[in-house]
């Protein structure tokens, strides 16, 4: 569903003012399973090279979802694999 909004916000607030070469990363648990979850890594590396990145919400899978989605691997959560490529931080708290 996110991907929709997206979508919407693109082509109605940003493609119309701005050109712009997107690169997708598809974040979504069959492609991370199938690329070993190298497509997080790839997807922090070009948010290094850009210095921009729109992220979509995803799943972050536990033992349910690996039998639901028959994965090889109960993944990392793709949020702290990207944050700790970028040296991120969580800000759990307003900063003022």
């Amino acid at each position: 569903m996110t991907s929709v909004f997206w979508k919407s916000i693109k082509d109605k607030l940003i493609l119309p003012f701005v050109e712009l070469d997107i690169k997708y990363f598809d974040l979504g648990l069959p492609h991370r399973d199938a690329t070993d979850d190298k497509v997080t890594v790839e997807s922090a590396e070009a948010t290094l090279k850009y210095n921009v990145e729109i992220k979509c919400a995803t799943i972050t899978p536990d033992e349910a979802r690996m039998k639901e989605f028959n994965l090889k691997s109960v993944w990392r959560s793709p949020n702290g694999t990207i944050r700790n490529i970028l040296n991120g931080t969580v800000f759990r708290e307003p900063i003022i």
